[in-house]
């Protein structure tokens, strides 16, 4: 059976810090496959811009996308993701936390999406707490601005990435306005009294009108993955999706896997949780993958690493080429 590993998130920034920082760590398996692998056509892009030329998309609105999948019976019109977060001040930045670092429940959720509607029920703007993590907003049309993807902007400073376009000044007032009614919720005074993290603002990005123009075309493999997004261009495009399983022995057959656990080690620049990631990969997918590989088992592994540029093939004739050096993770390119 052939097998593709997708890896988002795998490109560290400063690779001379992190090679220095992981002097200890030992990935066998994972180097010897990157390394021995043939290389295929890659170029450093993002997650999103992957997946979109992958499901035959010009650009990935991920709003319209998620909400498909989500609520699909929703009301056609623009839409944004208006996602949960917290603000951490960082000395002179203004730091942005997602859901993945806090709990919320469903009925905190939908009480703050509530106070947010009365806020703007003039407005005509609607909020809708889909997922306790996942929120939206319908617009009564396109303002026109470009929205920054949220995973831009975890642990970066806020201000450097709100809309900008024609207008976006109204829209940063309007933020400001969201953080204060927030602010004055009963559902964030019940959490500080708890000693959880407030709910401070929402991050507006993902847009898109629902439904979409343009369908996505799946793969004919199944995709397995934990992220909405990827299930969501899957499902709409007719293809199998399902969660990623805990290992390569849980995988049977053909299938496109794309694993999520360098995700918050990278965006949120915590070197020693994204290398534990890479350590619990080379565990439970690239040592088994190996082992597969050399018994035949596994005909032929793919792996795809977007932000990094890079993309290998291995099977037992690449892993033959003895004359090709192991490379780790942050060393390839």
């Amino acid at each position: 059976m052939p097998l593709h590993l997708v890896l988002p998130f795998s490109d560290w920034s400063e690779r001379d810090e992190i090679a220095a920082f992981a002097q200890s760590v030992s990935l066998p398996s994972t180097s010897l496959l990157l390394g021995r692998g043939k290389r295929q056509t890659a170029r450093a892009e993002s997650l999103e811009t992957w997946l979109a030329q992958r499901f035959g998309l010009s650009d990935l609105p991920v709003a319209p996308l998620t909400l498909a999948l989500d609520l699909p019976g929703e009301e056609p019109g623009f839409w944004l993701r208006a996602d949960p977060v917290h603000l951490r001040v960082d000395r002179d930045r203004l730091l942005l936390v997602d859901a993945g670092q806090f709990s919320l429940t469903q009925a905190e959720a939908d009480g703050l999406c509530a106070g947010l509607n009365a806020l703007y029920r003039d407005d005509g703007f609607r909020f809708v707490a889909a997922a306790p993590a996942r929120w939206y907003v319908r617009l009564p049309g396109d303002p026109g601005l470009n929205w920054s993807p949220l995973d831009a902007v975890l642990g970066r400073d806020v201000r450097e990435h709100l809309p900008k376009g024609d207008g976006a000044l109204k829209w940063h007032g309007l933020l400001n306005e969201i953080q204060m009614c927030l602010y004055n919720h009963p559902v964030n005074d019940a959490r500080v009294a708890a000693g959880k993290p407030a709910i401070q603002s929402v991050w507006l990005w993902g847009a898109g009108h629902y439904p979409l123009a343009d369908k996505p075309v799946a793969p004919a493999q199944p995709v397995l993955s934990d992220l909405p997004l990827v299930a969501a261009l899957t499902q709409h495009g007719g293809g199998q999706t399902k969660p990623a399983p805990a290992s390569f022995d849980a995988v049977s057959g053909d299938a496109v896997v794309v694993l999520d656990q360098l995700r918050d080690g990278n965006l949120y620049g915590d070197a020693h949780a994204w290398l534990s990631a890479w350590l619990a990969l080379e565990a439970d997918w690239f040592a088994p993958a190996l082992v597969a590989i050399k018994a035949g088992r596994l005909d032929e592994l793919a792996i795809s690493m977007p932000e990094a540029g890079f993309a290998v093939k291995v099977t037992q004739g690449s892993l033959r080429a003895f004359w090709r050096k192991p490379a780790l993770p942050w060393e390839v390119r």
